[in-house]
């Protein structure tokens, strides 16, 4: 009797398991702002802090290396204090893809820079730099 319960539990629990998709979940492996991109490879990473720099545009890439997001899309969701500035979007090709966006900073931009990560319109991760204006 304890063994065909044990069937009969253990046949159920298997077809709950089979008839319920797991769902994949990606995830970002790497993000990093850098100062620029090459070989698909950010060549640096800028830290939590950026200076104003006078007469120059300084432009900051968010780099990220994406996991198990084949087929949806990601996008990269630019906001200054707080405020939507830019989305970058982005079609996912394979279970790891690297993507990167820029944006051109100018004096003026100062501020708290944010960038979401946003898959399928949840976002799965921010990274965020102060660009700091000291004159």
């Amino acid at each position: 009797m304890v063994k065909v319960l044990t069937r009969v539990l253990l046949t159920g629990m298997l077809s709950f398991a089979i008839a319920t998709p797991v769902l994949a979940e990606g995830f970002v492996a790497r993000a990093q702002f850098s100062t620029a991109v090459i070989d698909r490879e950010p060549i640096d990473d800028i830290g939590n802090v950026v200076k104003v720099e006078y007469g120059e545009i300084q432009r900051v890439y968010f780099f990220t290396d994406l996991r198990e997001m084949s087929g949806h899309q990601v996008v990269h969701r630019w906001k200054l204090d707080g405020e939507d500035q830019a989305d970058v979007a982005f079609e996912i090709g394979g279970d790891r893809w690297r993507v990167w966006s820029s944006k051109r900073l100018m004096p003026g931009f100062d501020g708290t820079w944010s960038v979401d990560v946003v898959l399928d319109g949840q976002v799965i991760d921010s990274r965020s730099f102060d660009y700091v204006d000291e004159y």
